[in-house]
């Protein structure tokens, strides 16, 4: 189930093969569903079952121009456009009004991965044909901007890093690197990690990366001289699915999906497990956490069972919807 957080914390959408993407806001509860009572689990009473969880509050659906299951979903930081990419299409809806504005054409393969810059002036799009594109958000131009080939196998994911202005597009691909973009000066860094790259994401203070691996090793990487800092393997099960990893807003802890259904939490510095959250019955592989510090331990997770799942330590997070 692709998934994506706004930067505020605020909302998250999901995608999925009903070729839909859906609005939500985790930490209001839906009034139309509240909490169902269940017989406690057989072999644990203190697991809840997700049947038995209370639904997040819906806001909106989107359905028009999505043509093929949505295969990955984004939202820029001012929750007013959503990307989505709809096999090898990528589609620009309007948050509030519902209506697609912009659809973009040209990859031969699935686009697994999108990015959205500041102001919507820039769309990024990944794709399994090993291209990455560059959309122009301000003009009505259907032809990209630019296309990146470097990348020798599909390209999983991709990041816009901004420092005053569009300044670097950093993307991850199966061919073991990650490739970072200097729009400015031209030029193109490559960091080899010797396995298939499902999934990337950087430190809150811009300093590290964590690279999640098909071989079933998260790494983390010192950004400024490449030097390995840490390996996270032993808690959590990969191999089959691209799984993704994040950190907590105060970069304590990696989090990590994993193939039995669990999200696992491992500490930055010591890479020991810190807790384990089972409660999705197949493949977790959309991982989040919550941006604001005072929210560090809030964690959203979607899996292929086709359920969406907050945790949380605080349950004061979740609230009813007034």
């Amino acid at each position: 189930m692709p998934f994506s957080l706004a930067a505020d914390g605020k909302y998250c959408l999901t995608g999925g093969h009903d070729r839909t993407v859906r609005l939500w806001n985790p930490s209001r509860l839906d009034p139309a569903y509240p909490p169902v009572d269940l017989p406690p689990h057989p072999s644990d009473p203190d697991t809840i079952p997700i049947d038995a969880l209370p639904r997040a509050l819906p806001i909106q659906t989107y359905g028009d121009g999505f043509t093929h299951p949505v295969t990955a979903v984004a939202i820029d930081k001012e929750s007013t456009s959503l990307l989505a990419a709809s096999d090898q299409t990528l589609v620009v809806t309007d948050v509030v009004t519902k209506q697609v504005k912009r659809r973009f054409q040209g990859h031969v393969g699935r686009i697994n991965a999108v990015a959205v810059s500041e102001k919507c002036e820039t769309y990024v799009s990944a794709s399994y044909d090993a291209t990455v594109r560059i959309w122009d958000g301000r003009s009505r131009s259907y032809e990209p901007v630019q296309i990146f080939k470097e990348a020798k196998d599909s390209v999983t994911s991709v990041h816009i890093v901004q420092d005053d202005g569009l300044a670097f597009i950093r993307t991850a691909a199966v061919d073991g690197s990650v490739r970072t973009y200097d729009l400015r000066m031209g030029e193109i860094r490559c960091d080899n990690f010797g396995s298939s790259i499902t999934s990337m994401a950087p430190t809150h203070d811009g300093e590290c990366l964590a690279v999640s691996c098909l071989d079933g090793t998260i790494r983390l990487m010192e950004l400024k001289s490449g030097e390995l800092l840490n390996t996270y393997d032993s808690h959590h099960a990969a191999g089959q699915y691209g799984l993704e990893c994040c950190l907590t807003s105060d970069d304590a802890a990696i989090i990590s999906g994993s193939e039995d259904g669990r999200v696992v939490l491992y500490d930055l510095v010591r890479a020991t497990r810190v807790q384990a959250l089972q409660g999705h019955t197949r493949a977790t592989c959309s991982i989040a956490a919550h941006p604001k510090r005072e929210c560090s331990s809030v964690v959203i997770s979607a899996s292929f069972d086709g359920s969406a799942v907050v945790w949380a330590n605080d349950a004061d997070f979740m609230q009813w919807q007034d």
